[in-house]
């Protein structure tokens, strides 16, 4: 009940900024976080994603994500690139907060460009469109003047119906730029840098069931950076260990106080069945009334992956994290946020030249 009221009051009375979807495993390469992620790997790839957050909480939040991305190689000459790749990609996200609001997202990526230059560098281009649609359910809200000493009453609330019980939003762009570096000493060592950045609601697209066109109703422009390193990991120092890699985003939205930062570290096990460990820590930066930035630590999420051969050509990968909070929320009144995820990859040739695995073609996720 208290959430149903809260969600009210934040709906018809205070100013509020929309909150994209944030998912803990950003490492996945989601072309949900940068469309330039869209064909990154050259394999074609399926990925169901799950996160169910604060379980503690009797109105739960829940996001489903399924992304499904192609690629094409296209040898040409231009722009000094010794060959273009071209992706492409959809992906459909649905999140329920409770009974009463719905939402559902449609990403279309038309186009991704992998271009290869020189000396081991790659230049990803990517660009999206998101289609959203919301949906209210009034009749499931309860409001103050529907309770009295001895609960809930029958009598009908003096609130205003929005105009609007569902609403689309067709136009909503974002761009992605990813530069990616390999280094390679040897066969067995290719070590791979990659930056990218993004910018989401170009449009700056209104999300109200009251038409409403104020600055509050609409989505500011959020700005990603993420980055991400990885090496392999000498015999000499261990043989149990392949690869390393740490990995980083940060986010910030237009004219929001709230800003956030992410690092994370996981190694992978160079056995038949790799296993990815690792961990994430999050830091949350907000403005006070007085302009003071405060740090905020929000969570520490362990990560556990495996890799499968589910086909001759197919790989399989599971992965599992626990965003344990260490901000005043506390984990014992949220209890747990969780999400697994199941990515389906339709290996191409093993020599296949692409950001990830560079001009070696060595495939650090299915060498094995």
């Amino acid at each position: 009940m208290r959430n149903k009221l809260l969600f009210l009051l934040l709906l018809t009375h205070f100013s509020s900024f929309s909150q994209d979807y944030s998912f803990s495993q950003f490492d996945l390469n989601l072309m949900y976080s940068n469309p330039a992620f869209a064909g990154y790997d050259n394999n074609n790839r399926v990925l169901i994603h799950r996160k169910n957050q604060w379980t503690g909480i009797s109105e739960k939040f829940n996001s489903n994500l399924f992304e499904l991305n192609f690629s094409q190689e296209i040898r040409k000459q231009g722009l000094g690139a010794s060959k273009v790749n071209w992706a492409g990609g959809i992906y459909l996200i649905e999140d329920h907060e409770n009974t009463v609001l719905k939402k559902y997202e449609l990403g279309i990526i038309p186009w991704t460009f992998h271009y290869q230059f020189p000396k081991d560098y790659f230049l990803s281009l990517g660009l999206q469109n998101i289609i959203s649609f919301n949906s209210l359910v009034w009749d499931k809200l309860i409001f103050s003047d529907e309770i009295d000493e001895y609960g809930v009453n029958n009598n009908e609330t003096a609130a205003s119906i929005p105009y609007y019980s569902k609403y689309t939003n067709w136009f909503d762009p974002s761009f992605g730029i990813i530069l990616t570096k390999h280094k390679q000493f040897n066969s067995n060592n290719n070590q791979i840098v990659s930056i990218g950045f993004t910018m989401h609601h170009l449009n700056r697209v209104t999300e109200s069931f009251y038409n409403n066109q104020s600055k509050s109703s609409k989505k500011p422009i959020k700005y990603t950076v993420h980055g991400e390193y990885t090496g392999n990991i000498p015999d000499f120092l261990s043989r149990n260990f392949r690869y390393w890699k740490v990995f980083t985003r940060h986010e910030s939205q237009t004219m929001n106080r709230m800003q956030k930062d992410e690092i994370g570290f996981t190694t992978t096990l160079s056995e038949q069945i790799p296993l990815e460990l690792g961990t994430i820590y999050r830091l949350g930066r907000y403005l006070t009334e007085n302009e003071d930035t405060k740090f905020m630590s929000e969570s520490i999420i362990p990560i556990l992956r495996m890799r499968l051969k589910a086909g001759r050509k197919i790989g399989m990968e599971i992965g599992y994290s626990y965003d344990f909070n260490i901000s005043k929320l506390g984990n014992i009144n949220s209890i747990a946020t969780n999400e697994i995820n199941i990515n389906f990859y339709f290996i191409k040739h093993k020599r296949s030249i692409c950001p990830a695995n560079g001009k070696s073609g060595s495939n650090k996720k299915w060498s094995n």
